[in-house]
């Protein structure tokens, strides 16, 4: 028996003893009236209980504590590894795309050539920056999926724990905060694939640029292996230019023309 129906019991009993000593003559409360009240005190004692069950259920959000929340915001804090394309381009020197051999799959030039007579020479690494720079990349994606794989692989798992907590949970303020953590670990885990993509975009765009610029130089130097021909074809011309000026030939008979006309 709830406390509700407990007092009720006893407002009965009470109102029984009061109509009583009504009929012993004895001036009392008006028994229509008090028990009225008493219909009001049991609704008003129903609703409490209904309140109490209420705020059971939702419980106290204080008092709700969630292990995976910390975990999520200590990821949440972390930076994400890899430079950006700018970067990337601005410290390549060329050494590392003089060097780069993809683990021992590629034979790098080096930072030395060797002439015809011998001779062993530096080598202009200026010219490799462009392959540094695509070679730097290829390490940051690297050690952005070495780095955002453990980070994957622990939210993984804290998704997965806090879907537990949820199935089991008994109040509503339990329910919304892991609700609360469950879409940050999801976000969390969409900014790790986007870290990787970014990783990625990297390299396909260094790639890119390395090709679109060995398509530029091929344009270049077919158009000043033209201009040289151009050149060449001129000056050859000039040196086998044909004279076609009219050459006049004396005739033999005009000597002996004018010395007839002497006097």
């Amino acid at each position: 028996m709830n406390t509700s129906m407990k007092l009720t019991g006893l407002v009965l009993a009470f109102v029984l003893c009061l109509t009583n000593l009504r009929g012993a003559g004895i001036p009392v409360f008006d028994a229509a009236d008090l028990a009225q009240a008493i219909k009001q005190f049991d609704l008003t004692m129903k609703q409490l209980e209904a309140a109490r069950e209420e705020l059971k259920r939702l419980g106290d959000p204080e008092s709700v504590k969630i292990p995976e929340a910390a975990a999520l915001v200590q990821s949440l804090g972390l930076e994400g590894a890899g430079e950006t394309i700018d970067e990337i381009q601005s410290a390549a020197t060329g050494i590392a795309g003089a060097w780069f051999d993809a683990n021992g799959i590629f034979r790098p030039p080096g930072d030395t050539l060797q002439r015809a007579d011998g001779q062993i020479v530096p080598r202009s690494v200026e010219q490799y920056r462009k392959f540094d720079a695509l070679a730097v990349a290829v390490e940051n994606l690297k050690e952005v999926m070495h780095d955002t794989q453990e980070r994957r692989q622990s939210i993984r798992g804290q998704v997965k724990a806090t879907q537990e907590q949820l199935r089991k949970a008994t109040t509503v303020a339990e329910v919304e905060k892991l609700q609360a953590v469950l879409i940050g670990q999801n976000s969390e885990l969409v900014a790790i694939e986007m870290d990787r993509a970014a990783a990625l975009g990297r390299v396909l765009v260094q790639n890119l640029l390395n090709e679109t610029d060995a398509a530029r130089q091929r344009q270049a130097h077919r158009e000043e292996a033209e201009a040289s021909v151009h050149q060449a074809t001129d000056k050859l011309g000039e040196m086998f230019k044909v004279d076609t000026s009219i050459v006049r030939i004396p005739s033999p008979f005009e000597p002996r023309m004018q010395s007839k006309t002497r006097p």
